[in-house]
């Protein structure tokens, strides 16, 4: 039976998914994302500790959601048919992760990349074959856990891809399965670096992992995969392309990259957020909206920023601004600048948004409700009693004068 579970999602200030909050009748958890960067592990850790110690302190679930979706990065309350929905969210794997694990990788003219070719040219049969040592007896009655005997040549490949930057904290190898080799033979670049991350680091902790990667391919896959990236980067490109037009990641392909010449640095692409970070759908601007309120000497402000795409952004800024023409004007620096100053920043923001597409399917919930225009919106024309108190002022300033 499916219970329907409401989440909010919670994004860093750079654009990346952190994770997702839930809640249902009775509970309310946390779901990491299984390929999110290690800052924003730490960030979703703490996430997991505020939501839980809400909901111990007896604020129903509902309550825990709606109270944290005013925190800053959180979205809107949003309802799915059951928690496998959020958890399937929580696995999208986008091009900026795949391009964080590649960043993790040496410069194009490191000599570490010589040094994985040779290592990996020079592997003979024999250097793969593994002997295990161990398992007799000793003089004491203990029987000697067995380990595997790995030659130099293997171990010589093994250290090339740790000095290459191909095992990185960045990948969390323990809560994602070991990535396969493909009937190509060929892995994503990225998925490269996730298999030596996960056979090299895992090994510490369970012998023989290296073993199977040289007995299934998988080590050598890894090592021809990377190479072959580091030839030609086109081949990332072409992965990330793919992955995108399959709907599995938040974002377009990277720009193409410059081929390093004699002596130059490769320049890696980089991946720009433009998913809408309220409604998941794209394509999104990256704006800011404020509303500012000023009563007497007590000044507010508020401000929605991160990529929008139009609906949301036009939802946004209505919103917003209609709250500052009410309430922005009462008091004299809100009157001469802060009102005036709040209102031009929106009208340019919303520019770039109304030149945004139609958005394509969101996925992280629905859409903001853009509503009524603002100049059909009674509260706007709060804004008159104060310029018509301003002006009154001018005109018997004028007539005294006169």
């Amino acid at each position: 039976m499916h219970t329907p579970v409401r989440y909010i999602t919670v994004t860093a200030p750079d654009g990346e998914v952190i994770g997702y909050a839930w809640g249902s009748a009775t509970d309310v958890g946390w779901i990491h994302r299984a390929a999110s960067s290690s800052s924003a592990y730490k960030a979703g850790m703490e996430w997991c500790s505020k939501v839980q110690d809400a909901h111990r302190r007896g604020l129903a679930p509902a309550g825990v959601l709606a109270l944290f979706s005013r925190e800053p990065g959180a979205g809107p309350v949003t309802e799915a048919p059951d928690l496998d929905t959020v958890e399937e969210l929580a696995r999208v794997v986008t091009p900026a992760d795949d391009q964080r694990l590649l960043d993790q990788l040496k410069p194009a003219d490191h000599p570490a990349w010589q040094e994985l070719a040779e290592a990996f040219d020079a592997l003979t049969d024999e250097d793969r074959a593994v002997k295990w040592g161990g398992g007799h007896r000793t003089s004491s009655g203990a029987i000697h856990v067995r380990f595997p005997i790995y030659s130099e040549p293997l171990m010589r490949a093994v250290r090339a891809l740790w000095d290459l930057g191909a095992v990185t904290p960045e990948y969390r190898w323990t809560g994602n399965p070991l990535p396969q080799v493909p009937p190509s033979g060929r892995l994503d670049p990225a998925d490269a670096v996730r298999a030596a991350t996960a056979v090299l680091r895992s090994e510490r902790f369970c012998d023989g992992m290296i073993e199977d990667a040289v007995r299934t391919g998988l080590l050598d896959a890894v090592a021809d995969s990377l190479r072959a990236w580091h030839a030609d980067p086109a081949i990332a490109r072409c992965f990330a392309a793919r992955r995108s037009g399959a709907g599995t990641g938040h974002g377009t392909p990277a720009p193409a990259a410059v081929r390093p010449g004699a002596g130059e640095r490769a320049v890696r692409p980089r991946q720009t957020v433009f998913l809408c970070r309220y409604c998941g759908a794209g394509p999104a601007a990256d704006v800011a909206f404020r509303a500012h309120r000023g009563l007497l000497f007590v000044l507010g402000f508020r401000r929605m920023d991160g990529p929008m795409c139009r609906v949301c952004g036009v939802a946004v800024h209505r919103a917003l601004t209609t709250h500052t023409l009410c309430w922005g004007w009462w008091s004299p620096l809100s009157l001469f600048l802060f009102g005036p100053l709040t209102l031009v920043r929106n009208l340019l923001a919303v520019r770039r948004v109304k030149r945004l597409p139609e958005p394509g399917p969101g996925t992280l919930g629905e859409r903001f409700d853009p509503g009524r225009p603002v100049h059909r919106r009674l509260r706007a024309y709060i804004a008159l009693v104060p310029l018509s108190w301003l002006l009154s002022l001018i005109a018997a300033a004028v007539i005294r004068g006169g």
